[in-house]
């Protein structure tokens, strides 16, 4: 294979910043409507929150109740009969409260 061939085979494969950037572009656009999924008031069922704090935490973890505080979520969650309160604002990002273990 030419020398030349080479070079244009990995310009033609190499990305540019322009489609670097584009790529992300649209990575964020897709990844923003699933954020406003999760923050709608549709989608904060009990089988959704579990859901997202089995994603979260880890499939080992149960949820006991739940309660939402205008924006916030707040919920009581087990594993291995350690509980936890955790709160969330949208469902995927979750923060330990309390923890049975520091009592």
């Amino acid at each position: 294979m030419p020398f030349g061939t080479l070079q244009v085979e990995r310009l033609a494969m190499s990305f540019t910043r322009r489609q670097f950037v584009k790529s992300l572009a649209a990575t964020a656009a897709l990844m923003g409507s699933g954020f406003a999924i999760a923050n709608s008031d549709s989608v904060a069922s009990k089988a959704a929150i579990e859901k997202a704090i089995k994603a979260s935490f880890g499939g080992g973890f149960s949820l006991v109740s739940y309660s939402k505080s205008g924006a916030t979520f707040q919920a009581k969650i087990e594993n291995f009969g350690n509980q936890y309160t955790v709160s969330s604002v949208n469902l995927i990002d979750w923060k330990i409260i309390q923890s049975s273990l520091s009592s």
